[in-house]
């Protein structure tokens, strides 16, 4: 039987950026696929059931059925060995990261907001956002969501009415987005707290936002690559659960 990735390869360039995540995120739950449902499929990547079952028809498959019961999903034993030892040490990085200091921190800043707001610019990132908003809603926090872009008439009508009790918090995957640092710069000059929300930290981005979640993902484990968006989700859920 044949693979994903053999099935993909033809299409890989034709992919939009959404498909590509879906494509990535199918690959971090190929040992569960066989079991699941479209549904449940779906929820498990963050998607929505039509874009997922669009997703399946354009590699050539007539249905879930057919796609699941098509492709060997099963990984080499030695494969499986080292990323379940790679996913355990990251996760306790994650962990790790989430200091007392930076708990109290964020908790101290939600609740002292009179209005949240959250803001991604790609994809991947939006995904997480949307996530975060539901584990803030579960706590009893309603979020406003933004999509960010550099010339969204929308995004500057909005920021420019926000109060100084605002809290917005960014999404990032490198925070190197001319439109985030840009936008978190001029809230800083009005006094908003901002929180940012990224995969790696550095001396100026601390200096920039009122507090920095970096998830620090370990360089040496490059098998991690293709499973960050979990990761990532589940640093989200630590972080709420852990702080509110």
């Amino acid at each position: 039987m044949t693979t994903l990735e053999e099935v993909i390869g033809p299409y890989l360039n034709q992919l939009s950026d959404n498909e590509k995540q879906t494509y990535q995120a199918l690959l971090e739950h190929r040992r569960d696929i066989p079991n699941l449902s479209l549904t449940q499929m779906a929820e498990r990547i963050y998607t929505s059931k039509s874009t997922l079952l669009r997703f399946i028809q354009k590699l050539g498959f007539k249905g879930v059925a057919d796609f699941k019961y098509s492709l060997d999903w099963a990984l080499p034993y030695k494969e499986i060995s080292q990323i379940e030892l790679d996913l355990r040490q990251a996760t306790q990085s994650l962990d790790a990261a989430l200091t007392r200091s930076l708990l109290t921190k964020f908790k101290a800043l939600v609740h002292s907001s009179s209005s949240i707001y959250l803001c991604a610019t790609s994809e991947s990132q939006y995904i997480l956002m949307e996530l975060f908003s539901y584990l803030l809603l579960k706590k009893g926090f309603p979020t406003s969501r933004i999509r960010i872009t550099l010339a969204s008439e929308l995004t500057t009508m909005v920021f420019e009415r926000l109060s100084r009790q605002s809290l917005v918090i960014f999404f990032s995957a490198n925070a190197k987005s001319t439109v985030v640092r840009s936008a978190i710069l001029n809230l800083n000059k009005r006094e908003i707290s901002t929180i940012l929300i990224t995969q790696h930290s550095n001396d100026a981005l601390e200096k920039e936002v009122k507090l920095l979640l970096a998830m620090n993902f370990p360089s040496h484990l490059p098998s991690l690559s293709r499973y960050r968006l979990g990761l990532s989700s589940l640093f989200i859920n630590y972080l709420v659960e852990k702080a509110l």
